[in-house]
Parts: C-alpha cells; structure tokens; sequence
C-alpha cells in the first residue's frame, strides 16, 4: 500500500507541474528526484540509474530514431514533399476525415518511438484551415497512431507478451484484434465529432493518378516501413537510410546537410526524451511497482479486477507497453492461467496495461503531441478517457472466446 500511496503522490506532482505550464524535460527529472528522495534511494545507486538511462543502448537507440524522425519530417516539409502527400491524397481520398487518420495510422506502422511527432504535421496539414480545434488535431494524432501496438508482431511488447506467456503471436493478435478494430471504430465516433466530410474539390487528374503520386511522396516512409517490416532492420538504420536515399534524390550539398541537421533536431525534445528515461529507470531500481503488483496480487480482489489494475497502472506510470509487460506479466502468469494461460485473460492484461499507457502523462508519443499543438495535457486528457474505456471494453470477445 506504501508503494501505491508514493508513486500516486509522484504522478500528482507530474501533473500539476505539467499543468502549470513547467516543461516535460525538466518534469520528469524533478519527478525522478522526487521519488529516489522517498525510496531513500541511496546517491551512488540514483546516479548510477540516471547514467544507465541516458546511456543504455536501448535509451541511445531511442534518441537516435527520434532525431532521424526529426530529420526526415524537415527535409519532406521543406522540399514541399510533405504538402504534396497530404493533398494528393485528400484529392484520392476526398474526406478529410480519412486523410487525417491514415497518415497517424500509417506511421503507427514503424514501431519507432515518438513516431507522433513525425505524423503530426501531416495532421496539421490535412487539418487546413478548417478551423478544427488543437485539441481535436492532438487527439486524432495520438489515437490513430497506436492502432498496431495491440497486435503488430513488429511491436517489443507483443513479443515479449508472447515471450512470457508461450503464447504464439498469431494468438495474441486474434485475443487482442477486437482492441485495435474498436480504435478505429471509435476514433471516428469520438475523434471526429464536429467535422464534416470534406467536399469534393476539382482535380486536374484522376484519383488514380492522384493517388501515384501520394505513393511516390510517402515513398521515403515506405522504404524505411520495408526495411523494418521484410527485413527486420532496425528502425534507426532504416530511417537512416531513407534520409540519405532523400539527400541524393533532392541533391543536397554538403553544407545543405548540415543547414538541415541544425534546423531539424530540437533540443528541448531531446532532454524530454532523456527525461522519461532517467524516469522509468529510477522507477525501476526502487522496486515501486513490484511493490504494488505485489500489494494487489495478495490483496484478494476479484481475479478479472487485479489482472486489470496491475497492468493498468504499471502503464499509468511507465508509458511503455514493453515495460508494463516486462514488469507484471511475470507476475501474473499464476493468473493467467500457469504453463496453459488463457488468451482471453491475456487480453484483459494486456489491454488494461495498454489503456494505461494511453493515458499515461510519461507517455512520450502523448508528450510531444501536445507538445506539437501547443496543448494543455488535461484539456487532450478530458477527449481521451471515454474512448479509451470503450476500447477496453471490447475485452469482453476475447473472454467469451476463450
């Protein structure tokens, strides 16, 4: 109960701090401190967390696929490739309702951190001038962008889920297929309240032709989704690759490159990014959340009530998918149904955990969404809860499945 009472002061102050306009990148470190000060995390050992988080090959690879992200966003935005995807596809495809949720959902694809941010301006973009609200436009980014996390073999956490449990990842992406169907389905009951469909404007080609040239101008993002998806390339390598394929395509000098470098990267973003991991890390090292799986696994709840919270708030405070399942599966797997574990109760696990991580205030996607639209958290917070209970609760196929 301590553990619970700690970590729900620590997310408190996160989010007032947030709310008073204080910057995420200096947030979290304030949020890390906060709570290596109450585990009376000895110096040495916090120090030694912040250096792990910072320099980790996984937190290195992190930074690195966020700044070629940045990177590539600049160079398409710049040489006008970005507004020609955007209008040659609202030209094939009309409604702009579609438009705005294909681009967040395509780059969901590359299971890159903070990918939001690269999907962001096409957002913008399709947007126009159509009056649509920040918030609106921050919702539809960060929704559509995580349809594929639930059931995406190509994500860490259903590997791991899968990895933990013995279930294949074929099973996990039927148990949690209902998840993913009801982000769409209500994605455009809640995302789009208030936007009509997009009138038909006058083009000079076809939509077939409309529609080469939108594969021609996301072709970049298409070679980097190829890369990882076919050949399991890691994401920074792909995404490298694609931005040199765009320097030779665009002709770019040597003094253009580093101009793009300079202009693309943001500093603010980058010790934002350091910021969650110094977070999670010290998370990790005090035992906070093994603390509470612990208190609920032994509180005696009902069984569907604990596979719920557990995962829910391991999410909640983490806002990563891979670190929800890594810390509470292990946990769980007596739960879940020992060496023959249930896929539906696999479901309800990995599904809670997930909403957790969607409405978690570390999440880093949610982060530089808002941080993209110039948006206060809370006001993103009060369009997010009731959709993200709905998806949750089409739990109830995989439980009546299996």
């Amino acid at each position: 109960m301590n553990d619970l009472l700690k970590t729900t002061a620590v997310l408190v102050l996160i989010v007032v701090l947030l709310r008073r306009k204080v910057s995420m990148a200096a947030v979290m470190p304030i949020g890390a401190l906060l709570l290596g000060l109450i585990y009376l995390t000895p110096p040495r050992d916090f120090i030694k967390a912040v250096l792990v988080a910072v320099f980790a090959p996984k937190s290195l690879g992190m930074t690195l696929t966020l700044m070629l992200t940045m990177v590539m966003e600049h160079i398409l935005r710049n040489t006008g490739m970005l507004k020609r995807m955007v209008s040659s596809l609202s030209a094939a495809l009309p409604d702009r309702r579609v438009v705005m949720a294909a681009m967040p959902a395509m780059i969901g694809l590359l299971p890159s951190p903070g990918g939001a941010v690269f999907s962001a301006p096409m957002v913008n973009e399709a947007a126009g001038e159509t009056g649509i609200h920040a918030e609106q436009k921050a919702l539809i980014n960060y929704w559509y962008r995580h349809i594929w996390e639930y059931v995406s073999p190509l994500y860490p956490g259903i590997i791991l889920a899968a990895g933990i449990t013995g279930l294949s990842t074929q099973t996990l992406f039927l148990a949690n297929l209902p998840f993913a169907v009801s982000v769409v389905g209500w994605g455009a009951l809640f995302c789009f309240r208030g936007i009509a469909r997009q009138e038909d404007a006058p083009v000079a080609s076809g939509r077939k032709a409309q529609f080469l040239t939108f594969l021609a101008m996301v072709s970049p993002i298409l070679l980097a989704l190829l890369l990882v998806v076919v050949f399991r390339v890691d994401p920074s390598i792909s995404l490298g690759g694609a931005i040199i394929a765009l320097y030779v395509w665009h002709r770019y000098t040597p003094s253009q490159i580093i101009k793009n470098l300079r202009e693309s990267v943001s500093v603010k973003a980058l010790f934002l990014v350091i910021g969650i991991m110094i977070f999670q890390e010290v998370l990790r090292v005090t035992g906070a959340l093994g603390g509470i799986s612990s208190f609920f696994a032994n509180s005696g709840l009902p069984l569907h009530l604990i596979l719920m919270l557990i995962p829910f708030i391991a999410g909640l405070m983490t806002g990563l998918t891979v670190a929800y399942v890594g810390i509470t599966f292990p946990l769980l797997m007596p739960l879940l149904g020992g060496d023959a574990p249930s896929p539906g109760l696999v479901a309800l696990a990995f599904g809670s955990g997930f909403a957790g991580v969607m409405l978690s205030p570390v999440h880093l996607c949610y982060v530089l969404t808002c941080e993209y639209f110039q948006v206060d958290i809370a006001r993103v917070y009060h369009r997010l809860f009731l959709p993200s209970v709905c998806v949750l609760a089409a739990v109830i196929i995989p439980l009546w499945v299996w």
